[in-house]
């Protein structure tokens, strides 16, 4: 099947790797090793091969609905469920796209305060990041791409890690093994959030050329994702002991404390400031998925209902008073992630695969 969109709206299918690894590869890695670790302790690496495996399931399934329907998840839900009940379920992924973004620019709000700037106002920075973002998801989709793509080059930070390679207790990994299946399986569960993302391509797969061949660029992010997170969660195995690790609020930016150059004081600084090319490819694709979704279901254009929807974020970021606030909200979209990817996904693909059995039938 050719791509739906006009051409000069499309991109590459090799760009897909940086649509799905910049939607996976948000802020929430800089808490991630502290809950599951409390399940599957010096064994959750394996966790975090498990559920990167879950993944590369899952991203088969939502290719496999996509390719056989020929469009995205909007139209296919008009065509399964009809205009009233369709509606509905486009509406939920509406909503969570913008708590999803609420929540990302909230967290980095939350770092700038704890770590640059104290006294600085909540509506202040967030206004000034969603207009960043309004300029963004205005450009277009290509746009979006582009930053995705730019956001990539944040990987040299991991580099800044081996810097506490002096500090490394290889101890904390042995013994191997020692947790059991359900334990594992808990810690599994605890990192699905940092994993979601890749629902995305419901949304973007109509603005892929060949949408067909960037299944294996979809693979390839998913890898390079559970590699990063392979490479987080051990240098946080092999620098904390359980007792230090269950005290610190983000253990990825303490780290920062131990890189030491002659030119930089204070490393951590350059650290969390950094993590605005975590957030703003997020943010600006839950817009613009959000916005889209919103442009075909009713007869308003997407540049019409994007400032509405960034007024809702703005009032979901300033509604979000402090750390309790941000923990229940981020646990409420945890659970909401889960189910939407090991649930709904998998509903998708056996209604759509009897469906089409049955079409077939008759």
């Amino acid at each position: 099947m050719e791509a739906m969109e006009h051409a000069r709206f499309t991109v590459s299918p090799y760009l897909v790797f940086a649509l799905v690894h910049s939607m996976q590869f948000g802020s929430e890695y800089l808490d991630m090793s502290i809950k599951p670790i409390q399940f599957a302790g010096n064994d959750t690496w394996i966790s975090v091969i498990l559920c990167g495996l879950c993944f590369h399931v899952i991203i088969w399934m939502i290719y496999r609905i996509l390719n056989r329907n020929g469009t995205d998840l909007i139209h296919i839900h008009h065509r399964f469920f009809g205009k009233w009940a369709g509606g509905g379920l486009n509406f939920i992924f509406i909503v969570y796209f913008l708590l999803h973004a609420s929540l990302l620019l909230r967290l980095f709000i939350e770092i700038v305060q704890v770590w640059l700037f104290p006294d600085l106002a909540t509506w202040l920075l967030a206004s000034v990041l969603l207009l960043l973002v309004y300029y963004i998801v205005a450009g277009g989709f290509r746009v979006i791409v582009g930053i995705c793509f730019f956001s990539l080059f944040r990987h040299l930070l991991i580099l800044a890690m081996l810097f506490t390679a002096g500090y490394f207790h290889f101890n904390n990994l042995s013994p191997v093994m020692d947790h059991s299946l359900n334990e594992l399986l808990m810690a599994t569960k605890e990192l699905t959030f940092p994993y979601v993302g890749v629902e995305m391509l419901f949304f973007v797969y109509t603005f892929i050329k060949m949408p067909k061949k960037s299944e294996k660029w979809a693979h390839l992010a998913n890898f390079v994702t559970t590699l990063s997170y392979l490479i987080v969660v051990l240098f946080s195995l092999l620098l904390f002991k359980f007792e230090q690790l269950s005290t610190q609020l983000w253990p990825q930016l303490t780290k920062y404390k131990y890189v030491r150059f002659p030119f930089i004081e204070r490393f951590e600084f350059v650290g969390a400031s950094a993590q605005i090319f975590w957030i703003i490819p997020i943010i600006s694709l839950c817009l613009w998925a959000s916005s889209r979704a919103t442009k075909i279901m009713l007869p308003v254009k997407q540049r019409t209902v994007l400032p509405i929807f960034l007024v809702l974020v703005f009032v979901g970021v300033s509604l979000i008073a402090g750390r309790n606030h941000v923990e229940v909200f981020r646990v409420l979209l945890s659970q909401i992630g889960f189910y939407m990817i090991f649930a709904y996904i998998p509903f998708m693909f056996l209604f759509d695969l009897v469906r089409m059995k049955a079409g077939r039938t008759v």
